[in-house]
């Protein structure tokens, strides 16, 4: 049983690492546009961030992504001890601030910090957020799901962390951008 437990997990492993993989969200395939490490001097890799879009969106410019209303997911792979929840809080913040002054502004940071509340976040984990037209952004850790936020412009928001004009890493949206 041990044996095929382990040939099911590596073919499940290796079928997501591929760069060609893709999965189904709010009824639209989507494809990996472009994986990226979060990196921090002294400390290396923080996090692996992947950007899945649909099809018609692979290679398009951030402003394009983050405009698009069609179904995504951001997901982290945190790759460090000394990543916490408490610094990404911290990382949150500083993100919102960022986006908002690019012309993404939203009301609802304290409703994405507060699904957090309680949870603790250890290297290895996958945090995801995968945005659905119509029902929201799904915040999930690991298999379970933290929460739900409405509405397009916090996807916008939210995802110009990442992929905005003043992201958190610039070497990190280019990754995610598939440059």
């Amino acid at each position: 049983m041990k044996k095929i437990y382990y040939v099911l997990l590596v073919l499940f492993v290796s079928f997501y690492m591929t760069s060609a993989y893709a999965l189904n969200l709010g009824g639209k395939e989507l494809v990996k546009n472009g994986t990226g490490a979060r990196s921090m001097t002294l400390i290396g890799s923080v996090y692996f961030a992947t950007l899945s879009v649909p099809q018609e969106l692979k290679g398009k410019s951030g402003k394009e992504i983050l405009d698009a209303d069609q179904p995504m997911i951001m997901e982290l792979k945190t790759d460090s001890t000394l990543f916490s929840k408490d610094r990404l809080v911290k990382a949150f913040k500083d993100g919102f601030e960022k986006a908002a002054a690019t012309g993404y502004p939203t009301d609802k940071v304290n409703a994405l910090l507060d699904l957090f509340n309680g949870v603790e976040v250890k290297k290895g984990e996958i945090i995801s957020f995968n945005y659905v037209p119509g029902n929201g952004l799904s915040v999930n850790h690991g298999s379970k799901v933290l929460g739900t936020i409405q509405g397009l412009p916090f996807k916008k928001a939210l995802f110009a962390i990442w992929i905005g004009q003043k992201p958190v890493q610039d070497s990190l949206r280019d990754k995610l951008l598939g440059k």
